[in-house]
């Protein structure tokens, strides 16, 4: 014989009332995980789109110069690990990101250090060619093409761009495509030196060791304590990684605690929601544990027993709730985001974890409602109104 309270016995017995509990903590997981992935999203965006600093570092000067003071960069090639320093000219080009359109730095160097930027990258050319000296003319990667819509010949920046900035007074041509992943567009310095003249230039560096970078920016110019690195922050910015999440990540701080806030009070509700269901049910179900209770079950076992039935409802939920929403995120990544400049991680653990507390509040909520009718049960007056 089957034992009446266990939950397998009456989520078979009683789909119609389990069933709803269940929906509603896969609504709930599916509602939390999605927004706090999204919202994560941004930070993913912007670290995808710069991720060339990864390879290498931009010293950019101060408004007082055009040029990264020779000092500056004494201290930058005077440290043994430094592979290779180099000027670089820019101009931007418009992508589009979740944040509406965003200049994306087209660098501007001499061949040599292009190629040896490529190779560092680890991209090649794979469609067209490379910028012709001193023409109009810029190579960019696969995913930029991608997102502005580019073939070999496009206007890649121009005085009659729309959003953003006006990226260059004459029209620049794509004239090749790199492979990916790594977002990067170069043209050549003499293009860019005799066209954007008020454009300060840069100081690029990379490390002989490439896993050395980071440790070479935080001597430079730590994130946070920027007057403690050798680098003056009076005459110089550093473009670096570390930097780069740092400034991000606090401009998103007051998001995420926003987010925080509301998937809480999601939580909170819905765990409030299914704690009266729950009573709701064992309303339904007390003569049932009336008569358990009067044949010899004791209270604690009948806790035991409506605790591990409410925990498997909630962990089955939450389960379900995971799965959907990693498959409706797979599509909406492909479908809508990215074509939009949008990155998003289906399987980002930072989404799923503002929802590990459902099951175990609604289990809590659901389970001290029940657990003070079970108290206050007297079997022998319910089973005298049957």
């Amino acid at each position: 014989m089957r034992n009446p309270l266990s939950a397998i016995t009456y989520f078979q017995r009683n789909p119609g009332k389990t069933v709803p509990m269940v929906f509603v903590i896969v609504l709930s997981v599916f509602l939390i995980a999605s927004i706090a992935t999204m919202v994560n999203s941004i930070d993913l965006t912007i670290r995808t789109i710069y991720a060339y600093t990864r390879h290498f570092t931009y010293a950019i000067p101060q408004r007082v110069s055009l040029r990264v003071p020779d000092e500056q960069i004494k201290v930058i090639r005077d440290d043994p690990r430094v592979d290779r320093v180099m000027e670089g000219s820019i101009f931007f080009t418009n992508i589009k990101t979740v944040m509406g359109r965003f200049p994306f730095v087209v660098l501007g160097v001499e061949t040599e250090n292009r190629e040896y930027l490529i190779k560092r990258i680890g991209t090649s050319l794979i469609e067209g060619r490379m910028p012709a000296e001193g023409m109009p003319e810029a190579v960019v990667s696969a995913p930029i093409a991608e997102n502005k819509k580019l073939k070999v010949g496009d206007m890649i920046a121009g005085p009659t761009d729309e959003g953003g900035i006006s990226g260059s007074p004459i029209p620049v041509r794509c004239v090749g495509i790199l492979k990916g992943p790594v977002w990067i567009a170069f043209t050549t310095k003499s293009f860019a030196d005799a066209t954007f003249i008020t454009t300060p230039k840069t100081t690029i560096f990379t490390t002989k060791n490439p896993d050395d970078l980071f440790a070479v920016n935080d001597d430079m110019m730590p994130t946070g304590r920027k007057g403690e690195g050798k680098l003056a922050p009076s005459q110089v910015q550093l473009l670096s990684y570390q930097n780069l999440v740092e400034e991000l990540r606090d401009s998103l701080s007051s998001m995420y605690l926003i987010m925080t806030v509301v998937n809480f009070t999601v939580i909170f509700v819905i765990s409030l929601m299914s704690g009266m269901l729950s009573n709701i049910y064992f309303t339904q179900r007390i003569s049932e544990f009336a008569v358990l209770a009067a044949i010899g079950y004791q209270r604690s076992a009948l806790f035991l027993r409506v605790f591990a039935e409410t925990m498997l409802l909630t962990s089955l939920g939450w389960l379900v709730g995971a799965l959907v929403t990693f498959v409706f995120l797979n599509y909406f990544k492909t479908a809508v985001f990215q074509p939009r400049g949008l990155f998003i991680d289906p399987g980002d653990p930072f989404g799923y974890k503002f929802t590990i507390p459902i099951p175990f509040t609604i289990t809590a909520f659901a389970v001290a409602t029940i657990a003070f009718r079970l108290k206050r049960l007297d079997p022998v007056t319910i089973i005298e109104r049957r």
